[in-house]
């Protein structure tokens, strides 16, 4: 993320420290239409002033043994205020979720040293740099496997001089582990690959990304998915945005 000078991290403080006092405002019982429109206004300010430093996550939330029923997963809270899962609110958390953001930009004010945030900026530049070579690299012709993408992939981030780790880190899933194809350690950041195909469809590969999201996020704080199009996706736009807006992860499509 770019340097914050004072003003821009006050106004991030006063923005999050009036969005929490809302929420838990309609939390404790209070409820009008204009207290609705202040959350429903600031909602996606103070998501992105909460991702920024990092404090973002999405929620899972289980029934009680004696209700049963499906669990609710990757639930952003900024978009569920007004919402319950199995009678429980998402507010509770969102306030902690608030509170730690408030505390990390309390501490770049005062310059303690104590926070260390890496730049979003390597980031884009990784993501800018997949858009351009991807495509090139399959110039005589479209990848045959998933494989064959991971090694594009893999050969970008050698290019760049990044340090990259490849199938190596794990999140432990009950008996099994699972391994995001990349993972770069300078960035907090996992990176998996999808080759979107004919027997590889869009609706697949989304619920893919939201199981690896559920996952990854337990350990990995900023998520980049790679898919390379060969011709299946309609609307990358509308796939990336979705993406963002639900689960505030990078969504990059190559298209053949």
């Amino acid at each position: 993320m770019a340097m914050l000078d004072i003003t821009q991290i006050d106004a991030r403080i006063d923005l999050l420290e009036r969005y929490r006092a809302d929420v838990l405002a309609y939390f404790n019982g209070t409820d009008s239409d204009e207290l609705r429109r202040r959350v429903n206004r600031n909602a996606l300010a103070a998501r992105t002033a909460v991702a920024e430093v990092n404090c973002y996550q999405s929620l899972t939330i289980a029934p009680g043994p004696a209700i049963g029923g499906l669990i609710a997963q990757n639930i952003d809270p900024f978009t569920s205020v007004f919402e319950s899962f199995h009678g429980i609110s998402v507010i509770p958390k969102l306030a902690t979720m608030v509170e730690q953001a408030i505390g990390v930009y309390e501490h770049l004010k005062k310059d303690t040293g104590l926070v260390r945030l890496p730049t979003t900026r390597e980031a884009i530049d990784l993501e800018g740099a997949l858009e351009r070579a991807l495509r090139p690299h399959f110039r005589k012709g479209p990848p045959g496997s998933e494989r064959e993408v991971q090694d594009a992939v893999e050969d970008v981030l050698h290019t760049l001089g990044i340090e990259f780790h490849r199938e190596k880190e794990t999140v432990p899933v009950g008996p099994r582990a699972s391994k995001p194809d990349f993972t770069i350690p300078g960035l907090e950041l996992a990176l998996e690959v999808k080759l979107a195909r004919g027997n590889h469809s869009p609706s697949q590969i989304q619920e893919e990304i939201s199981a690896d999201v559920a996952l990854y996020r337990t350990r990995w704080q900023r998520l980049l998915f790679v898919i390379y199009d060969l011709g299946v996706i309609d609307d990358p736009y509308r796939m990336r945005q979705e993406n963002v807006k639900h689960f505030g992860v990078s969504v990059v499509i190559v298209k053949q």
